[in-house]
């Protein structure tokens, strides 16, 4: 099987593209069955699906939150052969299922185009911050949050351990640790940050 050059496979990917788009020309909140079955069969019966596993929202409090479900595109890779998963992949236009988190007078999917959501778990946020957006400070902060989580959970774990168990304090000092580091984290996040944009 002769692979395609990479002229074609980009040929390829934006004609499937174009025919996403008019199924599907831009986010779209989703509130009833019959409003996906209209997007689905607009969409070419081949398309991927992919449901995120996080909920995503505009940083900062929402004072009258609602969950919505916006339809998307998003990006996906598969390989040219099939038998070949570690042979050159080629673009394919995929649905994106993603809830969205956002006042109840917003649009979730105007929303979710404008690209100013986050990722609502603390991690997937922590990534998005640092090796997407440049927020350095923002995903320094989200992985100190993480770790003091840890640090919870291990403190948690401790408590179904004798306390005069070798095992009890070496958990208890890793503890420890980990809020150390947390805080250290917390303190740099802002002169990290500074130290990006010069």
């Amino acid at each position: 099987m002769t692979e395609p050059s990479k002229e074609e496979l980009l040929a390829e990917a934006e004609t499937a593209t174009a025919r996403f788009r008019q199924g599907l020309p831009a986010p779209r909140a989703v509130t009833t069955t019959g409003e996906l079955a209209e997007i689905l069969a607009a969409l070419p019966g081949d398309t991927p699906l992919f449901l995120s596993d996080h909920a995503v929202s505009r940083p900062g409090p929402i004072e009258d939150p609602v969950h919505s479900v916006v339809a998307h595109l998003t990006p996906c890779a598969e390989p040219v052969d099939s038998d070949n998963p570690d042979g050159t992949h080629r673009m394919r236009p995929a649905l994106g299922l993603t809830t969205v988190v956002a006042e109840h007078h917003q649009d979730a999917g105007a929303e979710f185009d404008r690209g100013g959501l986050e990722p609502d778990d603390l991690l997937a946020r922590a990534e998005e911050r640092l090796t997407s957006s440049g927020d350095l400070d923002g995903g320094i902060k989200d992985v100190a949050r993480a770790i003091e989580a840890l640090a919870q959970l291990l403190h948690e774990g401790a408590n179904l351990i004798p306390s005069i168990d070798d095992a009890y304090g070496t958990v208890m000092v890793e503890k420890s640790r980990l809020l150390q580091a947390a805080e250290r984290l917390r303190k740099v996040a802002p002169d990290a940050q500074k130290a990006s944009e010069q």
